[in-house]
């Protein structure tokens, strides 16, 4: 078994410190080597490699993982560009992976370029992974649905919200025109909800029609005094002096 670790170690070759620096035990390479070795990473994509930092992985979900800090982006930068800076390194490929290496780290000084790029390495992580495990794949589906459920909640509940204040913006509108029409100058009144509003809200009451129940109110009163006998009948005469007691008529007082 300690055979079969070495041999893998051996295949996997030396770990690659974040700073940018030789791996311990490794040998230190020259400079037209590390200027070969620049070029190489950047014609196949790996600003990574080329600047000696590690590669990002991915987790479950397929989402990019990388673990490197600003600091450590830049202090491996700066020990990557003096070994081929052109002032220091007399190889023919000096110049032109120092420019490759400018390139690089205004990649990651990017947070839109740094997210593409995270991404790319992060799909070519997950493939691998779904390969050794194809169960992966329907997990990281699920897991993709759930998120994907929760934003659209999330966007229902912004639209909702953005509709109740457009609402209440018109209704804000019309008060306020309405409040110019009355032409008042108080701020105030024009941001308080208009009397007009409260009026139109109550209900209207005929008063011709009160008016005409009263009156009726009063004949039928009138009427019914008669039948209780309030008004009395009593005899009369009619005509002039002198006439007879039997012409009389009835005369109500």
């Amino acid at each position: 078994m300690l055979m079969e670790a070495a041999a893998r170690a051996a295949e996997a070759g030396p770990s690659r410190a974040v700073d940018g620096s030789a791996p311990p035990g490794g040998d230190v390479p020259d400079d037209a080597s590390v200027a070969e070795q620049i070029l190489t990473h950047i014609a196949g994509g790996d600003i990574f490699s080329a600047l000696n930092l590690p590669k990002p992985t991915c987790d479950d979900a397929g989402r990019p993982v990388w673990d490197v800090t600003e600091s450590e982006i830049s202090k491996a930068f700066r020990k990557r560009s003096l070994v081929v800076h052109p002032d220091k390194n007399p190889s023919a490929d000096a110049k032109q992976a120092f420019d490759k290496l400018n390139d690089a780290i205004r990649v990651l000084r990017d947070p839109i370029k740094k997210g593409d790029a995270l991404r790319k390495f992060a799909r070519s992580a997950f493939a691998e992974k779904c390969r050794l495990d194809p169960t992966l794949t329907e997990r990281a589906k699920k897991a993709q649905e759930k998120i994907d459920a929760t934003v659209y909640a999330s966007d229902i509940a912004l639209q909702q919200r953005e509709h109740r204040q457009r609402v209440e913006a018109a209704r804000m509108k019309q008060r306020l025109a309405r409040a110019r029409q009355r032409g008042s100058d108080d701020e105030a009144a024009l941001l308080e909800p208009s009397s007009d509003d409260e009026d139109d809200a109550k209900p209207k009451v005929d008063t011709t029609a009160k008016r005409k129940r009263v009156g009726r109110g009063k004949d039928e009163a009138s009427s019914d005094s008669d039948s209780a006998g309030l008004a009395r009948p009593v005899l009369g005469t009619r005509g002039g002096r002198g006439r007879g007691r039997g012409r009389g008529g009835v005369r109500f007082i």
